[in-house]
């Protein structure tokens, strides 16, 4: 089985005044082709610095994050903003639509950056507008669109170049729980039925029981994983995670 993101060893440091803070710790792991992996932990545990770091928005300090074999850390500046927009889609909390373009319009923007055409985009864009039941809100502007609809807007942005792999930021924390459960349901299903490498960073066991496999980061190193499947009932799985960042020291993480 093919692995579109594998990352070793990755550390990443900051400086306050004369204090410096490693964010992360020598992480480890790798998500398999068509894998739903959410990513855990309590805050300051450095989740948001490592989905920064798999996005190529900033860069490790030590380590190497490979993204279907291709390392970040080798590309210069310009060649990781294009990589990233050709083959790392990004969902963020806040929705980050352009508020004067429609919603097929903030669909094709970085697929049409990229210099493609929107003849040769239309099918696609047909396609992700069925699966992510917007058909009939193409042409609504966000100021009036729902929550829940900007974000499957961000969704089909972040797909309409296919990219190897997705990264979500806490995509839930703008929505309402019924909301927020059906954009769960999903990511589930594009994983499951398209095949759709997805990785989630969360601090919600309802969000997370929705993912194959569950990494959680302490202190910034990773410090247990295991299958929501043992844990279906969220209350279960919170249990579960809140006994391991209390006690849990740093284990290795395998694919």
């Amino acid at each position: 089985m093919r692995t579109p993101l594998y990352v070793e060893n990755l550390t990443k440091r900051f400086r306050q005044g004369q204090v410096v803070i490693e964010a992360l710790r020598q992480v480890s792991f790798r998500v398999a082709e068509g894998q739903f992996t959410a990513v855990m932990g309590p805050s300051g545990s450095g989740k948001s610095t490592l989905l920064h770091l798999l996005a190529g928005l900033s860069r490790p300090d030590e380590g190497r994050i490979l993204v279907e074999g291709q390392d970040l850390a080798a590309l210069s500046d310009y060649q990781r903003t294009v990589f990233r927009r050709r083959r790392i889609g990004l969902v963020f909390q806040a929705f980050n639509l352009v508020p004067t373009l429609t919603a097929e319009e903030n669909i094709l923007l970085p697929a049409l950056a990229d210099g493609r055409s929107r003849r040769e985009l239309a099918d696609r864009l047909e396609m992700l507008l069925e699966v992510l039941e917007l058909k009939d809100r193409r042409r609504h502007r966000p100021d009036s669109l729902s929550g829940g609809e900007q974000q499957r807007v961000a969704i089909a942005r972040a797909l309409i170049c296919e990219p190897a792999i997705v990264l979500a930021d806490e995509p839930t924390g703008n929505l309402d729980t019924m909301t927020g459960q059906n954009l769960c349901r999903l990511l589930h299903r594009l994983s499951k039925q398209q095949g759709r490498t997805i990785l989630l960073v969360t601090h919600e066991p309802t969000v997370a029981v929705w993912a194959d496999r569950i990494v959680v980061l302490k202190d910034g190193q990773i410090v247990h994983e295991f299958a929501p499947s043992e844990h279906r009932d969220p209350q279960r799985l919170a249990l579960r995670y809140q006994e391991i960042v209390g006690a849990g020291a740093p284990v290795e993480v395998a694919g």
